[in-house]
């Protein structure tokens, strides 16, 4: 059987009137161009990839190429020697259109499963199970980059710092007894910027800013307690092992531990482009509020601080300086969780 179509020679642009001649017995090809003869086998020539509507192409161990229209129906009149055709993506698609919907309509739901909860649930999971000496690590990594780049040391006088460290220690949850990493309080000046953050070793930086913003002493518990919160839950961790959860995950389910720890050990740099999930402030959130309540401070001054900072977070630059979205959310769940509000109910 021939097929007409056109040739090029190795490494030539013009294009020559052509036709092969195919031997599915011999599982051979013989190619006529230009008063040549040439005669190559199945196993040395290479199909193009079925793409569209694109010609179909051969391709020669010498480095000519044969082209042919889609009607030449080359691609069903060639067997080679390995069997079946391979079919390209698209063309399954155009051939299939109704078993590719089908599929379709299978995938869609279970890429979103997975990406929704199996990989969340896995990298939190791996956040928790990350050797503290790692977590050790990538906390005083991040510390130097940040006093590298965005960080100065404070400027609140050194009797200041001692009394918001000595608050610091007696608001300490318990829970963090038993702890290896056990919540540290430091001060940093961040011109224009009044926020709060926690590394990975259990380090809470406090700006200046946020400290001169403060106007009651339970402003500031309240923050502490959301950093406390952050750290208790690994949310750090967890949104770094999230960030490359793919990689991460592979890796955990091939308990190729080494190679995790290898790409922890290299993110501190990663840390600083960093946020939290909705889920994460909301959780830090609660965290905060069940201890305020515990310490019987009032949530009106959680409320208050947060209003303050949400005021002046569009000004924020630095992600990880800025990560607290949904204000509103945020303050109606304090809310909703005051003495008063739950008198109500009954």
């Amino acid at each position: 059987m021939n097929i007409v179509g056109e040739y090029t020679y190795n490494k030539k642009a013009l294009k020559h009137s052509a036709f092969i001649e195919l031997d599915n017995d011999k599982h051979q090809i013989t190619l006529h161009v230009n008063d040549e003869v040439k005669t190559y086998l199945y196993q040395d020539i290479h199909l193009s990839k079925p793409l569209g509507t694109l010609p179909d192409s051969i391709y020669f161990s010498d480095g000519g190429c044969f082209t042919c229209d889609k009607e030449q129906h080359l691609r069903n009149k060639l067997v080679l020697k390995k069997g079946k055709l391979h079919f390209g993506v698209i063309h399954f698609l155009e051939r299939y259109k109704m078993a590719s919907l089908y599929l379709l309509a299978c995938i869609i739901p279970m890429v979103y499963l997975f990406f929704q909860f199996f990989l969340p649930s896995m990298a939190s999971i791996i956040a928790k199970e990350t050797p503290v000496r790692i977590q050790m690590h990538l906390g005083q990594e991040t510390l130097v980059l940040l006093d590298e780049s965005v960080l100065e040391p404070s400027k609140l006088p050194l009797k200041k710092q001692q009394k918001l460290k000595a608050l610091f220690e007696r608001i300490t949850p318990q829970e963090f007894n038993n702890y290896d990493l056990k919540p540290r309080l430091i001060f940093r000046d961040y011109p224009k910027q009044a926020n709060a953050l926690t590394l990975t070793d259990g380090t809470i930086i406090i700006t200046d800013e946020l400290v001169n913003l403060i106007e009651d002493e339970n402003e500031l518990v309240s923050v502490l307690l959301h950093e406390m919160g952050h750290h208790y839950h690994h949310h750090i961790m967890n949104s770094l092992v999230s960030s490359s959860s793919l990689k991460f995950v592979s890796m955990w389910i091939l308990r190729k531990s080494s190679g995790i720890e290898d790409i922890l050990l290299n993110s501190g740099n990663q840390l600083m482009t960093l946020s939290y999930s909705r889920d994460m402030e909301l959780e830090a959130d609660q965290f905060a509020i069940e201890y305020m309540l515990k310490q019987e401070r009032p949530l009106e001054m959680m409320e208050s601080i947060f209003i303050k900072l949400a005021n002046i977070s569009p000004e924020m630059k630095s992600k990880l300086l800025s990560t607290h979205p949904l204000w509103k959310e945020r303050l109606n769940a304090i809310d909703a969780s005051k003495p008063y509000s739950q008198d109500k109910k009954h």
